[in-house]
């Protein structure tokens, strides 16, 4: 398989080889009339979704937290 060079949102089509139970499974998760790219792009949504929780809530249980006034950085100052 060779890879991609061109940038994200391009309409070229790629196979991405999958085991069987892979396949089944993202079968199983998959809409009627959704197409195999909608749902994994809803998946990797979801995924940096998380992601991004996952770090808020660890600067929140850390105290990593430092609170700013956003008027003082619009202004420059």
């Amino acid at each position: 398989m060779s890879s991609s060079t061109t940038p994200a949102g391009g309409n070229q089509i790629k196979r991405i080889p999958v085991k069987e139970l892979t396949w089944v499974n993202l079968y199983d998760l998959k809409e009627a009339g959704q197409s195999y790219d909608e749902l994994l792009a809803g998946m990797i949504q979801r995924e940096r979704d998380y992601r991004d929780w996952k770090m808020i809530t660890e600067i929140d249980r850390t105290g990593g937290f430092v609170a700013f006034d956003p008027e003082k950085i619009m202004k420059g100052d």
